[in-house]
């Protein structure tokens, strides 16, 4: 039996819709993305620059601290989420979009098979 569910969710703009994506990327795939992660990965979209570019603005906006940031950027960095390249630090492309289109989005949940009889 397969279950087919579909939701949609308006979002405001840009930053809406990469903190919502990135949210559902950590809990699909167990990252423990915390709030403050999110929001500056989606902050580094809305302002359309790299982490790096972004982080004193960031402390500003949302009121953090530069150690702060950088234990976020050491954290997503260590999980891939963000390279480096000499010292400018991105999003890994693999985990951009176009955040200026709709986002249609295909899960596919599988339970394992079982592994033979352990009885």
């Amino acid at each position: 039996m397969i279950v087919v569910q579909k939701l949609s969710k308006e979002v405001e703009d840009r930053y809406s819709l990469a903190y919502k994506y990135y949210g559902i990327l950590s809990i699909i795939n167990d990252m423990n993305l915390v709030k403050r992660d999110i929001q500056l990965l989606s902050y580094s979209i809305l302002m359309d620059a790299p982490v790096s570019e972004i982080k004193e603005k960031f402390v500003e906006e949302f009121n953090s601290s530069m150690p702060t940031v950088g234990n976020i950027i050491s954290k997503l960095y260590k999980l891939h989420v963000l390279q480096k390249n000499k010292r400018v630090i991105t999003i890994n492309p693999v985990l951009l979009i176009n955040f200026e289109s709709n986002l249609i989005m295909n899960l596919i949940f599988k339970h394992k098979e079982p592994h033979g009889d352990k009885g």
